[in-house]
């Protein structure tokens, strides 16, 4: 250990390792009267790489965290990935950086009286003095370095924040987590417009907001507790008109639009069928036009809010309107009265939002997909069974991607080895152009790793594979004054249909939706995502749809196996159009008629008896409720679906078992019939 140097000691506020004085050299200052071999030797302490490079740690994360400040104040919206760097991880450096530094110091002076224990410890107030050489060598090295970092950090800050800023940084860089949304708003319309210009906007409200969700954001993916899937944000996105109608104005629409679209059936010609519409958009603004249509919704002087009671707002029991006269309006569609109190849930007003709920992130089903790839010709519609094929390997489950790419291509291929052996031969190139198209369809909405598909988000827009408008317009939200919501197919669009004319479809004229099937009685009031599911629909038979009341009926309902159940005895010669007149509503006394169609010539038997079942089977449902567990309330639960009356020898078993008691004996009129058989 040397002597002092002129640096050291005037080092700003640092301690220094100090050799002890004698009580003369205490009495008498070292620098003016003792000689130069009894002055105190001062070693500074802060020229240690621990301690300089928190220092210079400490200074960049300084620099960088002006700037980004700096950047935040003149940015138009906040975004919370900025934030995260400018508010939390910078921070934390400078904190940790300047923490370092003292730590530095401590190392060396341990290191130091560790070599020699007379040394002890003295603090010194800074002494600056540019005319000692090495002072002025460090000011030149420092104020140079300064001027040249200065450029290089404001650039990559510039830089930094825009990029923290970008699309590609939240939905890639930081949240891989984000792929299933971040690839479909690739192909949105929306994928020139960056994520924070949609999910936070501009204000301080929503800048803090915002900064807390990032910070709740990081944590969850450095825990990887985040939710699988990501729940749907649109619970905690600010109102559309803050951010959705700055490009955007429901007001200034007028008019109708014409939608055309494109079906093709699951059959082996993949028939195309054409649907067009006039969709009643309109608008609020009478010097465009009329005010009227969908977008009345948005553009009334009043407001519509509503109550949810699920996180997907699917289930929306409690509406009410407000007119610009203050006069409410309050829709319920759980029977209560409207002047009871508003159920729970979540309470919100509706806007753009509630209906374009997947303006950017639209996740297609297989069904519309392949609609489109066949209507734009990116599949060959020549292909046998192209579609149904593509949406059964579609809708099959996959563990990831890379298995799922894997099977479409050897089960497609193999389908026409096998099935179609000259369409395989001739046609290759096609069937391998659909085996790419049918992977792209399923890389781009589906996401096994994150649970992620078309039935995980329900879309608003429209009612086809999801409820959507049906959530208000169903028919069953009464207000107080008796009025319902309109149900009306024709209040928001128009169909036209077309008129054939020797042969040709000529001439279309304005009506109700025609389906391809004939729906009859509550088969007509169902909804269409009743039938509709995305994937592959059912068969257009009774038992394509009622499954489980067939398998029921003929015994071989997978659920009741171990009840060791048999068919009804009617099953193989009686079929459900004998019973169910599906033009007509289904009560006991209905089928009870039904019956007499066939027994009238012993009515003493026959007469009333579907009755007599349906008091016994509510007897026994009342009474197996109150004593079974919850195990128990299961089957029983399956059992209703079932309709017990669809098999009373079963039902009667099976509650028997439950209850573990005596099966009761076969009526009769039952006896007579198992005789006859």
């Amino acid at each position: 250990m040397q002597g002092s140097n002129n640096f050291g000691p005037e080092a700003p506020g640092f301690g220094r390792a100090q050799e002890p004085q004698s009580d003369a050299a205490d009495a008498i200052p070292p620098e003016r009267h003792a000689p130069p071999a009894y002055r105190p030797r001062y070693v500074p302490l802060w020229n240690n790489s621990i301690t300089i490079l928190g220092l210079f740690a400490a200074a960049m994360s300084l620099m960088l965290l002006l700037t980004f400040g700096l950047f935040s104040l003149i940015s138009p919206a906040a975004n919370p990935y900025v934030d995260i760097i400018g508010y939390l991880v910078l921070p934390t450096i400078l904190a940790v950086s300047l923490i370092v530094v003292p730590v530095g110091i401590l190392i060396k002076s341990w290191r130091l009286r560790r070599k020699d224990h007379t040394l002890s410890l003295a603090f010194r107030l800074p002494r600056i003095d540019l005319n000692d050489p090495p002072q002025r060598k460090v000011a030149k090295w420092f104020v140079g370095g300064t001027f040249i970092l200065l450029p290089v950090v404001g650039v990559s800050a510039y830089h930094g924040y825009h990029f923290t800023d970008s699309t590609e940084f939240c939905a890639r860089a930081c949240h891989s987590v984000m792929k299933p949304q971040a690839t479909t708003h690739e192909t949105s319309a929306h994928a020139r417009v960056p994520c924070a210009e949609c999910h936070i906007g501009s204000g301080a409200s929503w800048f803090v907001k915002s900064k807390l969700s990032g910070t709740r954001q990081v944590l969850a993916m450095w825990r990887e507790s985040y939710s699988r899937p990501i729940p749907p944000a649109i619970s905690e996105l600010r109102p559309a008109r803050e951010t959705c109608e700055q490009c955007h104005w429901p007001k200034k629409f007028f008019g109708a639009q014409l939608r055309e679209i494109a079906h093709f059936a699951s059959d082996e010609n993949n028939t195309r069928r054409d649907v067009a519409m006039l969709l009643k958009t309109g608008g609020g603004d009478e010097s465009f036009g009329r005010a009227e249509g969908i977008h009345l919704h948005m553009a009334l002087a009043g407001r519509i809010e509503y109550i949810a009671t699920d996180e997907k707002l699917q289930d929306i029991p409690w509406i009410r309107m407000t007119a610009s006269d203050g006069t409410e309006l309050i829709y319920r569609s759980d029977g209560k009265p409207s002047s009871d109190p508003k159920p729970e849930g979540q309470l919100r007003q509706l806007d753009c939002m509630d209906c374009h709920n997947r303006p950017a992130h639209k996740f297609r089903s297989p069904q519309t997909a392949l609609d489109d790839y066949l209507e734009s010709g990116m599949l060959d519609t020549t292909l046998p069974f192209i579609k149904r094929r593509s949406v059964e390997l579609l809708t099959t489950p996959f563990p990831d991607v890379e298995t799922a790419c894997a099977q479409i291509g050897s089960s497609l291929r193999k389908f026409y080895e096998e099935q179609y052996p000259q369409v395989w031969e001739r046609r290759m190139a096609s069937v391998n152009q659909a085996v790419d198209r049918v992977r792209e369809i399923y890389r781009l909405n589906f996401f096994p790793s994150m649970k992620v598909d078309w039935r995980t988000y329900p879309d608003n827009i429209g009612h086809y594979i999801s409820p959507g408008c049906f959530r208000c317009h169903e028919g069953r939200h009464v207000n107080q004054r008796g009025e319902t919501i309109s149900s009306d197919c024709n209040a928001c669009h128009l169909f036209l249909n077309p008129i054939s004319r020797n042969g040709k479809d000529a001439v279309v004229e304005k009506g109700e939706f025609i389906h391809p099937y004939v729906l009859e009685g509550t088969h007509n009031a169902l909804r269409c995502d009743q039938c509709h599911t995305g994937g592959n629909g059912p068969l257009p038979t009774c038992n394509g749809c009622h499954t489980t009341q067939a398998q029921f009926r003929a015994g071989s309902l997978p659920e009741f196996a171990r009840f060791e159940v048999t068919a009804e005895p009617m099953a193989e010669v009686v079929d459900c159009e004998a019973c169910h007149d599906i033009s007509q509503p289904v009560s006991i006394e209905n089928l009870d008629s039904s019956c007499m169609e066939c027994h009238d010539d012993e009515p003493e038997r026959f007469d009333g008896m579907l009755e007599t079942w349906k008091r016994e089977m509510d007897d026994l449902l009342r009474r197996a409720e109150g004593q079974l567990d919850r195990s128990g309330l299961d089957v029983l639960a399956r059992l209703k679906t079932a309709g017990p009356l669809h098999n009373i020898a079963a039902s009667r078993r099976i509650i028997a078992e439950l209850l573990d008691q005596p099966e009761k004996a076969p009526s009769p009129a039952e006896a007579l019939e198992d005789e006859e058989d």
